[in-house]
């Protein structure tokens, strides 16, 4: 499976695919008490580089991650040589992620993790809106670790699809990554619903280009009260409840992130990727296999 977890046998893995059906696109965290290393990488000690006034956040969080072993690499999930990062985390279901203004920008170059408000303009945005709302009905559960969710894939055809595409969301994207020849991918751009309950457990996203893809999480309804988190390159757990029209952006293999439940409300999102050349890792294959629309 595309989505392995970190520090398992191959038979609990297998257990595992049995009972919950596959995961793509992912590593997930071991439970508490057993830690991860993202294969390949060495785990580094959570340091902290930020303001005076979030010395008191940052303390007790960063003081809840701390560095262990590397684990064995994995050859279609990592790319030999790249940038290291912390190991998996290991904040409990309590712990108090530190807030975003989901009004400013955010970067963190090293962890490889942006955050972009007002990513789409208006009629951009109402094509992406109307497209989603037109595949509510063609969306399907989603047998991965995700709780809850559903998905269908984007028409390439569709104006939704041509939003994400366009000359300047592709400006923004090679801005904040610095990628300048960054271009939209061929694994196919995702619709997903969050309702009640549903979550994603801390994971990374599976490298399936030889050049890791950067995967945009785009904000498109949120009526919830729904979390993404995410773990820095200073180890710092930060947050936000994303609003309509923003996006998160994660480079695959890299920050550890997950999203918390929420109580109300739904959350709709597009999933796109975006690669630097089409040369793919053994797991690009696999994971399509496995997606759930295919289903």
């Amino acid at each position: 499976s595309a989505c392995a977890r970190a520090g398992g046998s191959p038979a609990a893995a297998r257990a595992a695919r049995a009972r919950a059906g596959p995961s793509p696109r992912c590593i997930v965290a071991p439970s508490r008490g057993r830690r991860a290393v993202p294969a390949g990488r060495r785990a580094v000690p959570a340091r902290r580089r930020a303001s005076s006034a979030e010395d008191a956040s940052i303390q007790s969080l960063a003081a809840e991650t701390s560095p262990s072993s590397p684990s064995s690499p994995s050859s279609s999930t990592r790319v030999p040589g790249s940038r290291e990062i912390p190991s998996s985390p290991s904040f409990s279901s309590a712990t108090r992620s530190l807030d975003l203004d989901v009004a400013a920008p955010h970067a963190d170059p090293t962890a490889r993790v942006w955050y972009l408000p007002n990513f789409l303009d208006d009629d951009e945005f109402a094509a992406a809106r109307d497209g989603c709302e037109k595949l509510r009905k063609r969306m399907k559960r989603d047998h991965s670790f995700a709780t809850g969710r559903l998905s269908a894939v984007v028409p390439p055809t569709s104006a939704a699809y041509a939003a994400f595409c366009n000359a300047r969301a592709l400006r923004k994207l090679r801005d904040a990554s610095g990628v300048e020849d960054l271009r939209p991918g061929d694994y196919p751009t995702e619709a997903r619903l969050y309702r009640p309950g549903s979550s994603m457990a801390w994971h990374q996203d599976v490298v399936l280009y030889e050049r890791p893809q950067v995967e945009l999480i785009y904000t498109v309804v949120n009526d919830s009260d729904a979390r993404t988190e995410w773990v820095g390159s200073d180890g710092v757990c930060r947050g936000l409840a994303p609003p309509a029209n923003s996006a998160l952006v994660f480079e695959a293999g890299g920050a550890w992130h997950r999203v918390r439940a929420s109580t109300v409300g739904t959350r709709t999102i597009v999933k796109a990727l975006y690669v630097e050349n089409f040369a793919k890792t053994a797991a690009f294959a696999e994971v399509m296999e496995e997606a759930p629309w295919r289903r």
